[in-house]
């Protein structure tokens, strides 16, 4: 009995040392979110562009996923598809079972979002304003290569 005990403590420090706890390796964080993403935003009442919103259509490219001072970071370019992209520094949570994304858009808005299958990423565009639950606004994209 102290003998298996002694080895499964073994295996979990072990395990733990080279990094298979809970959380995301470099290269599976890379391998799962760096690409080109497209999907969109559902402005108010749920349809496609509105006055509110415009264009619902959304870019995203991760072009790299590195660690500094501690902290998963990617970088990537944003936008409105076909309309130009916009560089943006992307904090990322590879902690939890799936990863996590979050980023400041050119108009000061904050898009959240979750790897939710090997090829989708769901998630909210918080626009700026006067309330943070009411500026919500639903988004989905979905891996394009």
């Amino acid at each position: 009995m102290k003998g298996k005990l002694l080895t499964l403590l073994g295996v979990a420090v072990l395990g733990t040392s080279l990094g298979m706890g809970s959380g995301w390796a470099q290269g599976d964080l890379a391998k799962a979110l760096v690409g080109k993403w497209e999907g969109d935003v559902r402005w108010t009442g749920g349809g496609g562009a509105g006055k509110a919103g415009g264009d619902p259509n959304r870019t995203l490219i991760i072009e790299s996923v590195e660690q500094k001072e501690g902290k998963w970071v990617a970088t990537g370019r944003y936008g409105v598809t076909g309309k130009g992209l916009d560089k943006v520094e992307i904090e990322v949570d590879g902690s939890g079972s799936s990863p996590f994304i979050r980023f400041r858009t050119g108009a000061n808005s904050t898009v959240r979002l979750a790897l939710t299958g090997a090829k989708e990423l769901t998630g909210t565009l918080t626009l700026t304003g006067t309330s943070q639950r009411g500026n919500d606004r639903p988004m989905r994209l979905e891996r394009k290569d």
